[in-house]
Formats: C-alpha cells, structure tokens, sequence
C-alpha cells in the first residue's frame, strides 16, 4: 500500500501562512552548533482560557536542525497534568471495506502515479528558466539521479528539497509528536483526534484516473526551487527563535512557502473534487475548532499540538476562539504554572 500512501501524502498537509519583516537574530548563540548538535531551552506555548478550564497550545515548526537537542520537560510536565492530548487536524481515508486482494489490486494501480502522465521527463513539462535552475540544484544536491527526471514536478520538487534539507542538517521529520504522545500514553491521558473522515467509492478507478491527469504544478515547482535557493538561511534562523520560543523573531522573518502552491496544484484537480476533497481546507479547521471548543467546555486541562503556521495567520484559529470570546494568551505573557489535572474527564 505504500503506493497508495504517495498519493494520499498529497492531501496530507499543514496549512501555511507569508510572514514578512526584518531579519532578527539572538546575540551570543552560534546558529552553526545549533544545527549540528545544539541543545536549547525549548518553545513556549499558547494559552486559552475558558475559565476555569485551559487549553495549551505547543505551535511546531518545520523543518528543524536534525540533531537539535531542546529540554522538553515544561511541556512534558504539562501534558502530564491534562486531562486530553489533542492531536493536530488531519484527513483519513475509509480503506476498510477493501480485501485483501482489492487492497493488492489498488497497490497495482498505484504504481506509475509519481511519475508524469504521457511519460514525459521534466525538460519536456518545464518551461527553460525554470528547468535550468532544477538542473543546477538537482547537480548541487542529488547528483547523477535520473530516476527523478521521469516524475511530475511536484514529486521531483519535494524530492529535491529534503535532499536540500539534509545536506544542510535539518530535516522535515522532527519527531516532535512522537515522542509527545509516549509522554501522553505514559501518563494515560485521552487522545483526541480529530479527522475529516472520507469514504473513497472507488479508490482503484480513482489511482487509474490520477495517473492520467495532468495538475498545473509548475508554480509549485517554480516556489520549491525558490525555497531551496533563497530561504535555507532563513529555516536555520527561524528554527533557533522557534527553540527560544522567540514568536516575535519567527513572525518577522520572511516566509514565501510552496506549501500553498503545492496544496492548490492537487486541490484544484479533478482527482481530489472527485475525492471529496473540497474545501478541505477549511473543513479542517473548523473540526479542530469543534473539538477545541469541547475540550474547553469538558477538561480542566488540555494540552494540543498545531503548527505554528495555525497560529500565526491572520483570521486563523486563534483569532475564531477569540471571537467567541476564550481568552488567548501568547507565549510572552505567559506567567502562570500548569494546573493539576482534575479527576473530571
């Protein structure tokens, strides 16, 4: 099923946000150990409040320096004293009906779906410019692949960028809810998770019909190798503020992420309409908001993960909690120590 999972990844998203500003850099701190083996205080969290009830937000970051080493006990400690752990919002999909051999036969289908539909390479999909520059990057980073010169642009494009990530120690597997939820499970608190569930008919027909279908990825692309040539400073720099829980430093630093363009390239497809994937987007947001709002009204304490992207925008899901009048409080203002969880589920 492996196959399968490269298409359904597409879906599988973090909603991002452009922040613009000066750059900001903290005094006395070598950026370069930080990468290579750092260890550092570790990020701040949100609060909302509905009286007596609290909701703590830990907003992550992504990519970080993979061997970054951050002290996690703050966080730890409150996830011991809730009474849920609320995962971010994500889409599942409904596979259970399938057989065996259904399951086999849609792995069979799958095979192919990286690559672009009329088999054509990158030089033939990508405007010059645009292919010229991938050529130096793929030279700079991948070497002689030329596996990845069949796949679409936008498979080609995140190849190329974890290459990019790992040749400059970061990395986009933080393992940051991994090793959250063992603390969770150990400390037998509820998880809450909350999904947009789809049913997909006919998940075979629907491989078949991506394999075929040509997506306007070329932005995406386009954003991906822009990423890679101007921002790898930048992700070194904002990691370390997102370490010192410096939100003021991330909020100013800039970010022109592909995430949006690549989101659009397959959410605009026939496949994903045909997916039920309309407005996902949205719908997301607003079933971690539903659970969000429950967990106010229920648990003393509630400890969440989101990424930070969430929380920064504008009109995003702090600003809807705080319009219906929870009080927010951000990481600086933060004074108050964990309550002790409630015996109350």
């Amino acid at each position: 099923m492996n196959k399968v999972m490269i298409l359904l990844s597409v879906i599988a998203f973090q909603m991002a946000t452009v922040v613009a500003g000066a750059v900001e850099q903290h005094e006395g701190v070598d950026l370069k150990k930080l990468v290579v083996k750092g260890t550092v205080p570790g990020p701040d969290l949100w609060r909302v409040s509905n009286g007596e009830n609290e909701l703590w937000i830990l907003g992550t970051l992504s990519p970080l320096p993979k061997k970054m080493k951050w002290n996690a006990q703050p966080i730890e400690a409150v996830i011991s004293s809730s009474n849920a752990f609320m995962l971010p919002p994500s889409i599942s999909f409904d596979l259970d009906d399938l057989g065996f051999f259904k399951k086999m036969s849609l792995a069979k289908s799958a095979i192919g779906i990286t690559k672009n539909p009329e088999k054509e390479k990158l030089v033939d999909v990508l405007p010059k410019d645009i292919y010229a520059r991938w050529l130096t990057l793929k030279t700079m980073y991948m070497g002689r692949n030329k596996g990845v010169e069949k796949k679409r642009p936008i498979f080609a494009g995140h190849q190329l960028f974890k290459k990019a990530l790992k040749k400059n120690g970061l990395t986009e597997d933080t393992k940051i809810l991994k090793k959250l939820l063992k603390v969770a499970k150990k400390h037998q608190v509820s998880v809450i998770n909350p999904q947009l569930k789809l049913k997909l008919e006919d998940p075979k027909s629907i491989a078949k019909q991506f394999k075929k279908t040509a997506i306007d990825d070329i932005n995406c692309f386009d954003k991906t190798l822009n990423r890679i040539e101007t921002d790898l400073p930048t992700m070194k720099k904002r990691a370390l503020a997102w370490s010192y829980g410096d939100v003021k430093t991330i909020k100013s630093l800039p970010y022109d992420s592909q995430d949006s363009a690549c989101q659009s390239a397959f959410l605009d497809s026939t496949v994903a309409h045909d997916m039920g994937l309309k407005e996902s987007q949205i719908r997301l947001q607003n079933i971690w908001l539903n659970h969000v709002k429950r967990a106010l009204e229920t648990h003393r304490s509630t400890f969440a993960i989101m990424p930070i992207s969430y929380l920064l925008k504008g009109q995003g899901v702090l600003d809807e909690l705080e319009a219906a009048n929870y009080q927010i409080e951000p990481p600086s203002t933060l004074t108050e120590e964990p309550v002790e969880k409630s015996e109350a589920k």
